[in-house]
Formats: C-alpha cells, sequence, structure tokens
C-alpha cells in the first residue's frame, strides 16, 4: 500500500510536467489569429468601373454588401491544416521513483482532422472626393473605406487518445505497469483540454467595425489609357482580440500599400459590330508593408497583389471578369512565427456584371470570386454586390 501511495501521490507535479508537452500539439491559436489571411481581400476590385471615364470631379460613394463562406483552411503545402501527429515522452522517473526513466515510454498521438466553416457578411462603405484640379495632368482622389463585419466560425478537431510505446512488458511488476497507464492516462487528458481549449478560443460569433483604409490616388486618362497611382494605409480601427479566433479587425498594426493600376479601351465605341468594340482591358499591381502587431509581437510578411480584368459594355450593360494573385514575399517573424516563415499565397477568379442606371452617374456591379491553390491561407468563395455613385 505504501507504493502505491507513492505512485498517486505527486498529481501536480504530473500535470505540470505534462502540460508544455501536451500544449505543444495545438498552436492552432497563435497561428489562426495572425496568418491564414492578409490585409488583402482575396475578392477582385476590378468590375464595371474599369470601363468608366473620369468625368465628374467631386464627391464620390460606394457601398458594398458581401458574403462570403470561408470553407477550409490550407497549411504551406495546400492540404487541409490538421492538428500533427506527435510522440510525447512521459514523465515516469518521479512515479516509478527512477524504477522507468523518463522518457523511456513515448505516448503517440495520432495527427487530428480540422473541420473548419465560417461564414461571413460585411458591409463597406467608402467615400471620397475627387479634385476639379489636376496635378501632372492627373486628378488626385482621396477616399476611406470602412469595413462593418459579421462572423461566425465553427472549428472542430477530434483528436484520437494516444497509445504508449512501446507496449510494457507484461513481465513488469503491476505497480509499474499501473504508474505507466496512469501517466498515459493523464498526458491524454491534458492533450484533450489543450485541444478544448484551442476550441473554445475559435468556436465564436463576432461582429463590429473592421480596419480602415485611407486612401490617397493619382489619376490620369488620355484617350483610352486609364492610370491611377496611389497609396493605401490600413488603420488598425477594427474589433479585435488576440485571444479569440475570429476578429473583425486584423490586429494592432498598420499596412502601407502603394500600387498602380492600368486600363485601356480597345474599342470605346459600344455599338459596334466588331468583336472588340466596348471592351476594356485593365491591370492592377500593388505591395503591401505590415508593421509588428503590438498586442502580440508578431509581423506578418510583405506581399504582392496583381490582379488583371476584362469588361465589354453594351449600352447601359456590362459583363466581365476578373483575377487575382496574392503572394506574401518575406516571412512572418516575431513571437510564435512558425519556422518556414508562414508564407501566404492565394488566387481567385470570377465573373462580374454592372448595369449603369440610364441617366445617371451610378450603377451595381455584381462579382462572385472563387479562391483557389492556396497555401498557409483561407479558402472561400464570395458573392458582392456594389452600388457605386458619383456626386
Amino acid at each position: 500500500m505504501e507504493h502505491k501511495h507513492n505512485v498517486m501521490r505527486p498529481v501536480l507535479q504530473l500535470c505540470q510536467a505534462l502540460s508544455g508537452v501536451a500544449l505543444a500539439c495545438c498552436t492552432m491559436t497563435a497561428l489562426a489569429g495572425e496568418g491564414y489571411k492578409l490585409r488583402q481581400s482575396p475578392v477582385g476590385v476590378f468590375g464595371g468601373e474599369m470601363a468608366a471615364s473620369i468625368e465628374n470631379p467631386g464627391f464620390f460613394g460606394t457601398a458594398a454588401l458581401s458574403t462570403t463562406s470561408i470553407y477550409k483552411v490550407v497549411d504551406g503545402d495546400g492540404n487541409d491544416i490538421s492538428l500533427p501527429a506527435r510522440s510525447l515522452p512521459l514523465p515516469t522517473g518521479t512515479l516509478t521513483k527512477g524504477a522507468v526513466p523518463d522518457g523511456t515510454y513515448t505516448l503517440n498521438v495520432p495527427s487530428a482532422a480540422i473541420g473548419f466553416d465560417q461564414p461571413q457578411t460585411q458591409i463597406n462603405i467608402l467615400a471620397g472626393y475627387l479634385t476639379q484640379s489636376t496635378y501632372g495632368d492627373g486628378h488626385i482622389a482621396f477616399a476611406m473605406n470602412i469595413p462593418l463585419i459579421k462572423q461566425s466560425r465553427t472549428f472542430t478537431a477530434v483528436s484520437p487518445a494516444g497509445t504508449v510505446s512501446p507496449t510494457p512488458n507484461p513481465a513488469l511488476p503491476a505497480a509499474l505497469r499501473g504508474a505507466i497507464n496512469g501517466v498515459a492516462a493523464a498526458a491524454n487528458a491534458q492533450v484533450q483540454a489543450a485541444v478544448a481549449s484551442t476550441l473554445a478560443s475559435q468556436n465564436a460569433d463576432t461582429s463590429g467595425m473592421g480596419d480602415t483604409e485611407l486612401s490617397m490616388v493619382w489619376i490620369k486618362q488620355q484617350d483610352r489609357l486609364k492610370i491611377a497611382a496611389g497609396v493605401s494605409l490600413f488603420v488598425p480601427t477594427g474589433n479585435y482580440n488576440k485571444d479569440r479566433g475570429p476578429n473583425p479587425g486584423f490586429g494592432n498594426f498598420y499596412t502601407l500599400r502603394p500600387g498602380v493600376a492600368v486600363s485601356y479601351s480597345l474599342n470605346p465605341n459600344h455599338a459596334s459590330e466588331v468583336w472588340d468594340s466596348g471592351v476594356t482591358i485593365a491591370g492592377r499591381l500593388s505591395f503591401g508593408m505590415n508593421s509588428t502587431n503590438k498586442d502580440t509581437n508578431y509581423r506578418s510578411g510583405n506581399f504582392v497583389y496583381a490582379e488583371a480584368g476584362i469588361i465589354k459594355v453594351s449600352g447601359n450593360w456590362a459583363f466581365g471578369s476578373n483575377v487575382l494573385a496574392i503572394n506574401q514575399v518575406t516571412d512572418d517573424s516575431g513571437t510564435g512565427a512558425p519556422a518556414g516563415g508562414n508564407r501566404y499565397k492565394s488566387y481567385a477568379a470570377g465573373p462580374f456584371i454592372s448595369y449603369k442606371l440610364p441617366g445617371k452617374e451610378a450603377g451595381f456591379n455584381l462579382h462572385y470570386s472563387q479562391s483557389f491553390g492556396g497555401s498557409n491561407a483561407l479558402v472561400s468563395r464570395t458573392l458582392q454586390l456594389r452600388f457605386i455613385k458619383a456626386w
């Protein structure tokens, strides 16, 4: 009885020894909070506006309603993320008084599949002003974009119980076999508790203001060619909690994104029977630079965004499509940054249709976008309706 009493006594020591090992299996909170997304929407910007000319300096505005289904998260190889399989050395030395040294046995925990689903509704209110005066033969536009976001995340992971390796020899004294099994049971309990803690931080409904985008763009139009070059600054005004998985805001850091866009009308004669009548092509390139998140000391790497689009106008209607690529070009860094850089990559494409209200400087744009080919990224499909108005 005395030996059995010594085996069961140091439960607190056992939990302390196991807690760090078990939590090492469940690092999804940090990754899901800082990774898998950048301050660059995987939805194309180009729509009916690419064929519009610069005619009315003054105030303008856009209201966009987007419904997004984020249905999985992929790792650096493009596979669905999972809790990795781990072999955890069992701290058996204390409980067996050194008869079974620490690390003699391991708990082999299988990988755990992760299910992810996050429907999201977002309203973007953009207001701006296009100068009457010209600078270098171009007008300057100032704009502010404020997003309002509602998210609901379902995050599931089932971690099978680990097994002891090697199998304890039946010739061992019953007390030692009991000690080994007791340590393994405690380790399994710690692993399951860590998984449950991760799920609790991820499964949440959130809503609120997202991060504000402030932009200044120089726009010049000459005959069929239109050029826009400028810079955007993303300010951390969004609802953000570093201990929560879903967040309307990205975190307590800034993103500076200079860029340029060019569009060219192949044939502005919409009524012509020629194949290129009313066709405009466009391209956009920008570079995003992130500062360090002051709440987590984590810095997401810088990224390049490229987009191409084509549109055909017929009367008040227009239809087209676009394709985009977002590639992170520097590694993540700071506290908790994974080995390998955790670089984000995502592509997306989709069609759109636009309608200009007759006699009005206003119109609607309906756009569908599907992301694909990603790594360290959220995978989503989005339907967006935009209303554009110039005053």
